[in-house]
């Protein structure tokens, strides 16, 4: 990962944990969550997978 490509690559990771949190927002609403519950399971699926691959992301290139 590069200058160049770093955009991109923050992109997909976005793009794969916004995924991840509506498929788990969406799995805990049809297990018979409330909607505010199943939002903030969603949200939190969401930032927690944001985070742990950024960290991926900066222990992978920490050499480079």
């Amino acid at each position: 990962m590069n200058a160049s490509t770093r955009p991109l690559w923050l992109a997909v990771m976005i793009l794969v944990s916004l995924m991840a949190g509506v498929a788990a927002g969406v799995i805990a609403w049809i297990g018979n969550l409330t909607p505010q519950a199943a939002i903030l399971v969603g949200g939190s699926t969401f930032g927690g997978s944001v985070l742990l691959l950024l960290a991926m992301a900066g222990f992978l290139t920490a050499g480079s």
